[in-house]
């Protein structure tokens, strides 16, 4: 099942397998295998009605039973689809604001990107836990001793 935004489905309103289908831009067939699945829909009379507050319940429930935490010592593998352990235990991180940054490293089993975001204020922690490296950052142009050497400028 696709990752689709519960938020969609408007909880005061009712809708046909056609009318939910097209909120949430799917065929009408999905909607049908929601419904032998789980999602709940008024029977009695054609057409056939799904309440909205319960497309949507049954929608998160979807979510929160693929969610998966990672544990302090595991990132996510994304081919994979679950939480490993980066290869050799070697992680870099990567800032992306003031704030927090991203933790990479390599799959151990199929060798693929794995990610953790995580916070400045964690980065000692998880230094204890991985072989962890930081970039380095880059100097101003003006910081450097060495001239370019492809410069037009003659001495």
């Amino acid at each position: 099942m696709a990752n689709y935004n519960p938020n969609l489905a408007k909880i005061n309103r009712n809708y046909t397998f056609e009318e939910l289908a097209e909120v949430f831009g799917v065929h009408k067939n999905t909607v049908s295998a929601w419904v032998k699945n789980g999602l709940p829909c008024l029977k009695e009379k054609r057409p056939f009605l799904i309440l909205g507050i319960e497309a949507r319940l049954f929608l998160q429930n979807q979510r929160l039973d693929k969610k998966q935490k990672c544990k302090p010592s595991e990132l996510f593998c994304m081919r994979c689809k679950a939480p490993t352990k980066p290869a050799e235990n070697y992680v870099e991180y990567l800032p992306l604001s003031a704030t927090k940054g991203r933790l990479t490293g390599f799959c151990s089993s199929c060798e693929c990107v794995v990610n953790k975001f995580i916070s400045n204020a964690d980065l000692e922690r998880y230094s204890a836990l991985f072989d962890l490296t930081k970039p380095k950052e880059l100097e101003h142009i003006n910081d450097s001793d060495n001239p370019l050497l492809n410069s037009d400028f003659k001495k």
